[in-house]
């Protein structure tokens, strides 16, 4: 349970410490049990998965951004629409955060509670990087 719980403590502040909580419990307890060393790689899985879209994330957005910039002043900006568009966009990256970062949440949460079962959990969507 520590694993997946673990990854939230990102939301205390602690830059990537979604990845380094379950890296932690990973280094700490793997060697211990197996299902505890299965349940911190797949949480440690999915948290460098999220890291890698967050990243490409923001790098796209910035390059989006850039571009209506590049496409003209700000006086040209709102005369020709541009200026919506933009704000528009920046809308749609904020409901895609949060829906990210909702479905993250309940990811944890689905993990934690088939930790606490004794069942295996298999994060949707997450890159096995260590297997």
């Amino acid at each position: 349970m520590a694993a997946h719980l673990s990854a939230l403590i990102a939301i205390a502040g602690l830059p990537f410490g979604h990845v380094v909580g379950p890296l932690v419990v990973y280094l700490i307890k793997a060697h211990e049990s197996e299902f505890v060393a299965e349940h911190a790689r797949a949480s440690l899985n999915y948290q460098i998965t999220v890291s890698i879209v967050g990243v490409v994330g923001v790098i796209a957005a910035v390059a989006v951004m850039l571009g209506f910039i590049a496409s003209g002043s700000a006086q040209q900006m709102s005369d020709t629409g541009t200026g919506v568009s933009l704000a528009v966009f920046w809308i749609a990256v904020a409901i895609a955060v949060l829906l990210i970062l909702l479905l993250s949440l309940i990811f944890i949460i689905a993990g934690t509670v088939a930790a606490s079962q004794g069942r295996t959990y298999t994060y949707p969507f997450a890159i096995r990087f260590l297997r």
